[in-house]
């Protein structure tokens, strides 16, 4: 089925109106020329009546302004070591790229707003070493993206999270993506990244059940290891109600819209139980 043969999409629109998914785009996605393609998938979506939040990792910006700046970030995803220099170019990243993100929705008319929605506190210290300013997440400000969503606008949400003392964190993206998921009740959770999928031992793996992949994860079953985070956020959200989780390719034209509405897909498909591995 083409993914612009709207015959096709037809027999999918009763199930998903009115319903919310997250979708979580990798900064190097952000950053690549089809993510203006990608944002007119979005708009399809939102025409359909689904709801979209748009989660937007940073790494790849913040490591281009570190290079032009001759310096090394201590991290780049979020999930490790956060300092001063760091958190400087991660909010500038991030900034830019919210920006961006609005402008591009806006062209299609697309209402959106970026949305402060996590709330957050430092990791503190792990195994002795003082994460700095990374964060954890506390809790997800459901209220306002219920709002936001109820009023028909997309919150566009950078790997940042906030106290209630003007403090800013560094969190990533997946993780986000996570919690929005759970907390909204989401029935898609779409990761966007550079890859066709998740790949198991090299092998692409169209499907597969989350009970199967928490095993490949326990039992390091050569799952990439830039695919680690994916997978045991994906795991994690089907534990956590969510029926369907997706990885896709950002780079590939029409791809979200050729993953939604179709059964073959173009990535992979983690779901929740047997009844629920048709895309």
């Amino acid at each position: 089925m083409k993914p612009t043969d709207l015959r096709g999409i037809l027999q999918y629109i009763p199930r998903f109106r009115e319903q919310t998914f997250v979708i979580s785009a990798d900064g190097a996605v952000v950053s690549d020329v089809n993510f203006t393609n990608l944002l007119l998938d979005i708009a399809v979506l939102r025409s359909l009546n689904i709801r979209v939040v748009l989660v937007h990792g940073a790494g790849e910006l913040i490591g281009q302004l570190a290079r032009e700046r001759g310096t090394t970030p201590s991290n780049l995803d979020g999930t490790g070591i956060t300092d001063d220099e760091t958190l400087e170019l991660s909010v500038t990243a991030a900034n830019r790229l919210t920006h961006e993100i609005l402008e591009g929705l806006s062209v299609s008319d697309q209402r959106a707003a970026s949305a402060n929605a996590i709330i957050s506190h430092p990791k503190g210290v792990i195994e002795g070493v003082d994460q700095q300013h990374a964060g954890r997440i506390e809790r997800v400000d459901v209220s306002m993206l219920k709002t936001l969503l109820a009023e028909g606008i997309i919150p566009v949400m950078p790997p940042l999270g906030f106290d209630g003392e003007g403090n800013t964190f560094r969190l990533n993206s997946d993780a986000i993506a996570l919690a929005v998921s759970e907390v909204l009740g989401a029935i898609k959770l779409i990761f966007i990244s550079t890859t066709d999928g998740l790949k198991i031992e090299g092998k692409l793996v169209r499907q597969i059940l989350s009970n199967d992949l928490e095993k490949a994860l326990k039992d390091n079953a050569g799952i990439e290891a830039g695919q680690s985070s994916k997978a045991r956020h994906a795991a994690k959200a089907c534990a956590k109600g969510v029926p369907r989780v997706h990885l896709i390719n950002g780079r590939v034209a029409e791809g979200l819209l050729a993953e939604v509405f179709s059964n073959e897909g173009i990535g992979t498909l983690i779901y929740a139980n047997e009844y629920q591995q048709i895309r």
